[in-house]
């Protein structure tokens, strides 16, 4: 090389080196820069279907994911299975955008501890910075796709056992076919992600049964020792002897299979016990007392019940130590006591309450369950009727007027604010009673009538917070 040239390739070598550290200096600031304004936010550039999701905090862009989300839960889709074709709604299927999951993934998008990585700015420059939802299903996908196209379906049949004559037979499985849930639901969520309008088409997939006729001959012999012995069920009352067509309902032929062993069908033994139960089964009555003088009216009886549970497991452990019977459990009911009253709903409150029959004209006073007394009552006519409902009394006057009928009403108990309330018969200025002879007949103007007498004892029975119920 020449001395002349040598310094120009010095001075060129100087003006890269020069040249590679400003850019590695301003590199470093830009991606210190970003990174910066990231903190908490997402990466600038991104978008969320076609929406600026750029460089936002957490809650705007969540507003964002929550818009795009309404639209996309009313978007229509088709699902084609056979020549079945329904159209329905992303809603409707149970799928939709995890809001919160996709929030945080698109701010977490691109980064790397906080700071912006490779596969951020290779996105930016191929402008492939679009996010794609988190999705969530509200229901079990597989199922709600199987349950659209059930009419379409038909599920696999395991052998069946059937006795005929003296022996056994098995009837052969039988397979099913249905809609490909998974290779379907992989189609609904790809479509629901991109939003896409073309039709999915569901494809045909075979059911096969849990176990086959071969697996069940291995059984055969054992199960027709117990199909066509007699076993039977035994109690203090009687003794039942079930049919071989009863008996071979008691096994499991899938567990069988499956365990290697004779299991019985809890389903099974149990429609077939809940069959004899009427004989059995003796309803209890109850125990009836007086709320008037607290006098029992009927003694009652215990009642007697098949214990379906109990039996279900005597019969078989009584079947897997090969007995030849099991114990029946049948067990009696104690006796309950009911308190009687005509018309009336003693208890219905703890402590006191008055209890008002609209059809009887009636008002109760109950303490309990215990009556203390009845008293004949004229509630409203027929177009001013007393409210049915559940009340309390709210306020006492032992001689209220009312400005709109220029009446007194003695002993007032109001129940629905001042308008209506329980109270002597009206009484005019001079003293005249109104209604003398209407008491058990509806007449009055929505208020509760009582007479000479009793609407004191009531008066001075009842408290402020007493309830009221009235009803026909």
């Amino acid at each position: 090389m020449s001395t002349q040239s040598r310094p120009r390739v010095r001075g060129w070598i100087r003006f890269i080196l020069w040249f590679l550290t400003i850019f590695l200096a301003l590199s470093v600031l830009f991606y210190t820069a970003i990174a910066l304004a990231s903190i908490n936010k997402s990466l600038p550039g991104m978008s969320f279907f076609g929406q600026s999701v750029g460089h936002k905090d957490g809650e705007r862009i969540k507003q964002t994911v929550e818009a795009v989300s309404k639209l996309l839960n009313e978007q229509r889709i088709t699902l084609v299975f056979e020549d079945k074709r329904t159209e329905t709604s992303y809603k409707d299927l149970g799928i939709e955008v995890d809001i919160d999951g996709t929030t945080k993934y698109i701010i977490d998008f691109g980064k790397a501890r906080n700071l912006p990585n490779y596969y951020y700015f290779k996105d930016l420059i191929t402008s492939k910075t679009d996010i794609s939802p988190q999705i969530k299903w509200n229901v079990n996908p597989k199922e709600k796709l199987n349950e659209i196209f059930a009419d379409k379906s038909k599920e696999a049949s395991n052998p069946n056992m059937v006795v005929s004559g003296t022996t056994v037979v098995i009837e052969p499985e039988e397979e099913g076919f249905g809609v490909d849930a998974l290779n379907l639901l992989e189609q609904v969520e790809n479509c629901f992600v991109v939003n896409c309008k073309q039709e999915l088409i569901g494809r045909k997939t075979a059911r096969k049964s849990n176990i086959n006729a071969s697996d069940l001959e291995t059984f055969k012999p054992e199960i027709e020792r117990i199909v066509f012995s007699r076993f039977y069920l035994t109690s203090d009352q009687r003794n039942v002897y079930p049919k071989a067509t009863d008996l071979i309902e008691f096994i499991d032929e899938e567990r069988t299979v499956l365990s290697g062993k004779i299991t019985c069908s809890d389903g099974g033994i149990d429609a077939y016990l809940d069959s004899i139960s009427s004989w059995f089964n003796v309803r209890g009555k109850n125990k009836v007392i007086s709320t008037v003088d607290g006098g029992v009216l009927d003694e009652g009886r215990e009642g007697i019940r098949l214990d379906t549970i109990v039996t279900r497991d005597n019969i078989k452990s009584a079947l897997e130590q090969k007995k030849g019977y099991a114990t029946l459990a049948v067990t009696t009911s104690p006796i309950e006591e009911e308190f009687y009253s005509p018309g009336n709903n003693p208890g219905k409150y703890p402590g006191r309450f008055i209890e008002i029959n609209l059809s009887e004209q009636n008002l109760y006073r109950f303490d309990g369950t215990f009556l203390v007394a009845t008293h004949s009552v004229s509630t409203g006519k027929w177009s001013m009727p007393t409210p049915e409902g559940e009340y309390a009394i709210n306020n006492k006057d032992p001689r209220a007027y009312s400005r709109k009928y220029e009446l007194y009403m003695p002993y007032w108990m109001s129940f629905i604010g001042s308008e209506y309330g329980i109270h002597e018969l009206p009484e005019w200025p001079d003293g005249t009673k109104e209604g003398e002879s209407h008491l058990g007949t509806p007449v009055s103007h929505g208020c509760v009538r009582l007479g000479r007498g009793d609407a004191q004892a009531v008066y001075d029975w009842v408290e402020i917070g007493t309830p009221v119920f009235i009803h026909y």
